[in-house]
């Protein structure tokens, strides 16, 4: 499966994030149809998006992938998710990625009006993250911090 325009600007957004922000590299990419429904690897940040188009940019991985972001951005060490540095961690990245997303998405489409409702965080094991009646498009990135998922679910606004 090829990348789809949706997710596309989201993937762009997370390598230049991870490489100049977070000096770590991503190495490989598989993109896949999610469907309605995924389970989550931990530690799930959620945006919402509303406008032109709506849906939702989910940025899933472990939670050690989550604790390895957060003490690479703070520069302290962290033993769990619970650490509220950690959440913010999470959820900084997630808004980062999705803004500057969302910014190209509206510089191409032109009064589209994307906009982003603020990030919310998830952390558990084994949590299902359903879409009603959407179906979501995803990429699972290698980084060198650890697997992470992208989940991008739009549909035009109203």
């Amino acid at each position: 499966m090829e990348l789809n325009t949706t997710i596309a600007p989201f993937v762009r957004a997370t390598n230049n994030i991870f490489r100049e922000m977070l000096d770590l590299g991503i190495h490989k990419g598989q993109v896949e149809a999610q469907g309605d429904s995924f389970i989550s690897q931990g530690f799930t940040v959620m945006v919402g998006l509303t406008g032109g188009w709506e849906g939702w940019f989910f940025l899933d991985m472990s939670q050690e992938t989550a604790i390895r972001l957060a003490s690479i951005i703070v520069g302290e060490d962290y033993s769990s998710v619970e650490n509220e540095e950690v959440l913010l961690a999470g959820a900084e990245i997630a808004n980062i990625i999705s803004g500057n997303a969302i910014t190209d998405l509206n510089n191409i489409h032109i009064g589209l009006n994307i906009r982003l409702t603020p990030p919310s965080v998830f952390a558990g094991k084994d949590m299902s993250m359903f879409n009603v009646r959407l179906n979501a498009c995803s990429i699972l990135l290698q980084t060198d911090a650890g697997n992470i998922k992208l989940n991008v679910v739009m549909k035009e606004g109203k």
